[in-house]
C-alpha cells in the first residue's frame, strides 16, 4: 500500500505538469480535472502512463478506463489516444474469442451429426446456448465501440478541433459498427462541411469506402454514391493543386503525395461503377471555371481515363485544354490514343508526333515512332509507315519490329506499286528483304519474320515469266512507285 501512496504522490506532481492547463473551462470534467479522488486518479494516471509509454496499450486499458470515467480532462492523451487504446483492447478480445468460436462451431457440427436418442434436442439446446454466448460477446464488443465513439466526442468537448475529430469518429463508427454506416456517412458530411479544403487527406477515402459498402448492401442508390464522389472531388482537386505546386516545401510535397494516393484509392474503389455519362455530369459543370487549372485538368483526365472515356468528346476537350497549358509527351500520348479510339487517325498521328518531339529520352521517342508506324499502317498510309519506322531505326538500328513494319507496308502496296516488269512479285522481293533484315538483327522477332518470309516468298516472280521479260535470277531490279528501292531478283518455279 505504501508503494501506491508514493506512486500517487509522484503522479500527482508529474501529472499536474503533464496535464493541459485549462482544457475547456465550461466542461464540468475540466472544472475539477482530478475528479472526486485525486489520490486514486494520480495512482491510475501513473500506471496508465507507464504502460502507455511502454506501448503496452491493451494493458493500459483498465487504467485508461478509470481515468476516462472519473478524470477525463486530466490529460489530453486520455481522449486523444483513447480510441487507439480501446481498439487495441477490442482486437485482443476478438482474437481471444476466435478459438472459442471455432470449438463451439465444431461441437455444434458434431451434435448436429449425432443420431442417438435425444441428439436433436441436445443440438437445439447447444445452438441456443451458443447464440446467447455470442450475443453477450457482441454486446461487449459494442461496448468497446461505444467507448471509442465517446472518447472522440469528449475530445471535441474538451479540446475542440471538431471537424478533424468528427472525421475520425465517422471512420471508426463505419468500421466498428457496420450497421451504423449511414449514420457515419452523415458525420463524415458534417466533418467535410466544416473543414472544406482543410479536410485531412484520409477522410475522403474513408468516406467513399463507407459509401461503397452501403451501396453494396443496397442501402444507397447509385446516384447517392455519385453525389458522395461529387462532394469529395473538389476537395481532392484543391489539395492536389495546393500540395503539388512548384516551389513548395518537402513537407508539403509529401502531403501532396498522400492526396494523390487518396485520389487513386477512390478511383480504384469507384472503378466498377464509373460511367462516362456520370463522370461527365460530375465534372463538366466545373470545366468553364477550371479549364485554366492544370491540376484540376490532370485529375479530371485521369478520372475519365480510369472510366474508359478516352474516346469521349469531354475527355478530349479536357485533354486538349491541358496540353495547351502544359505541353508534355504524356498529355500528347493521351490525346493520340483518344483520337485514335475515336477513329480520327489524322489527329492521332498529329499528337503522336508532338509526343515524340516532347519525349524525355530516346527510349520514349522510339516507342512513339513505333506506335506512329502502327497507326499509319492501320490507316493505310504506307509511305508514312516507312517514315516513322526509319525514325525508330535511327534510334535503335537493331529494331526488327521496325523492319517488319516496313516490310508489311511494302507487301500491302503490291497492288498499287506492282506496275514494273515483275509486277506484284517484284514488290514482294523488297518486302522479304526487310523481313530477312529483321530476322538477322533481332532474335526476338525471328520467328515472326520467318513466317512472313515463307508467306511472301510464295508470290515471287515465276522463273519463266521473268526470263521472257529479260530478267534472270541475281539481276538487280528496282521497284518504283513510292517504294523506290532496288533488290536482287529471286524467282520460283522450274
Amino acid at each position: 500500500m505504501k508503494k501506491y501512496v508514493v506512486l500517487a504522490l509522484v503522479a500527482l506532481v508529474s501529472g499536474n505538469a503533464m496535464a493541459q492547463k485549462n482544457g475547456n473551462p465550461e466542461a464540468p470534467e475540466c472544472q475539477n480535472k482530478w475528479g472526486a479522488d485525486s489520490v486514486e486518479t494520480a495512482k491510475q494516471l501513473s500506471l496508465f502512463n507507464q504502460y502507455y509509454q511502454e506501448k503496452k496499450y491493451a494493458e493500459a486499458y483498465p487504467y485508461w478506463k478509470y481515468l476516462f470515467e472519473n478524470a477525463a480532462c486530466i490529460q489530453k492523451r486520455i481522449t486523444y489516444a483513447g480510441p487507439y487504446i480501446v481498439k487495441k483492447k477490442l482486437r485482443e478480445e476478438v482474437a481471444a474469442r476466435k478459438p472459442i468460436y471455432a470449438a463451439e462451431k465444431a461441437k455444434k457440427a458434431e451434435l448436429k451429426a449425432a443420431t442417438e436418442p435425444g441428439s436433436i434436442e441436445a443440438y437445439k439446446a447447444y445452438k441456443k446456448e451458443m447464440a446467447i454466448t455470442r450475443a453477450a460477446h457482441q454486446l461487449k464488443i459494442d461496448g468497446y465501440a461505444e467507448e471509442v465513439f465517446s472518447a472522440h466526442r469528449k475530445r471535441i468537448v474538451f479540446w475542440g478541433d471538431e471537424a478533424n475529430v468528427l472525421g475520425k469518429l465517422a471512420d471508426d463508427m463505419a468500421k466498428l459498427t457496420p450497421s451504423r454506416r449511414l449514420e457515419a456517412i452523415g458525420i463524415f458530411d458534417k466533418s467535410m462541411d466544416m473543414a472544406g479544403d482543410k479536410t485531412k487527406y484520409d477522410v475522403p477515402m474513408d468516406y467513399i469506402y463507407a459509401g461503397v459498402k452501403v451501396y453494396k448492401k443496397k442501402e444507397m442508390s447509385m446516384d447517392s454514391l455519385f453525389l458522395m464522389l461529387d462532394k469529395v472531388s473538389p476537395i481532392i482537386d484543391a489539395n492536389i493543386t495546393a500540395y503539388t505546386a512548384s516551389g513548395i516545401s518537402v513537407k508539403d510535397s509529401l502531403i501532396g503525395v498522400k492526396w494523390v494516393k487518396t485520389q487513386n484509392a477512390i478511383i480504384g474503389m469507384m472503378k466498377p461503377y464509373l460511367n462516362c455519362d456520370k463522370l461527365e455530369e460530375l465534372k463538366k459543370p466545373y470545366f468553364a471555371d477550371k479549364k485554366s487549372d492544370v491540376n484540376w485538368l490532370k485529375s479530371t483526365v485521369k478520372l475519365l481515363a480510369r472510366g474508359g472515356c478516352e474516346s469521349k468528346a469531354f475527355y478530349l476537350e479536357c485533354s486538349e485544354a491541358l496540353f495547351a497549358l502544359e505541353p508534355s509527351s504524356d498529355a500528347a500520348l493521351g490525346l493520340a490514343k483518344g483520337f485514335g479510339k475515336q477513329g480520327d487517325n489524322d489527329k492521332a498521328i498529329s499528337y503522336y508526333t508532338k509526343a515524340a518531339d516532347l519525349a524525355p529520352n530516346d527510349d520514349a521517342k522510339y516507342d512513339i515512332w513505333i506506335k506512329l508506324a502502327k497507326t499509319a499502317k492501320n490507316s493505310k498510309q504506307y509511305s508514312a509507315v516507312r517514315d516513322y519506322a526509319r525514325k525508330a531505326i535511327a534510334i535503335n538500328p537493331n529494331s526488327g519490329e521496325a523492319y517488319i513494319l516496313i516490310g508489311d507496308a511494302y507487301a500491302a502496296s503490291a497492288g498499287s506499286c506492282g506496275s514494273g516488269e515483275l509486277g506484284r512479285g517484284g514488290v514482294y522481293l523488297v518486302a522479304v528483304d526487310k523481313y530477312a533484315r529483321a530476322k538477322s538483327i533481332d532474335p526476338s522477332v525471328a520467328e515472326a519474320a520467318q513466317a512472313k518470309i515463307n508467306k511472301y516468298s510464295a508470290y515471287f516472280p515465276g522463273k519463266e515469266d521473268a526470263f521472257f521479260k529479260g530478267v534472270n535470277n541475281g539481276d538487280s531490279y528496282r521497284v518504283g512507285c513510292w517504294i523506290g528501292e532496288s533488290t536482287s531478283v529471286r524467282t520460283i518455279g522450274s
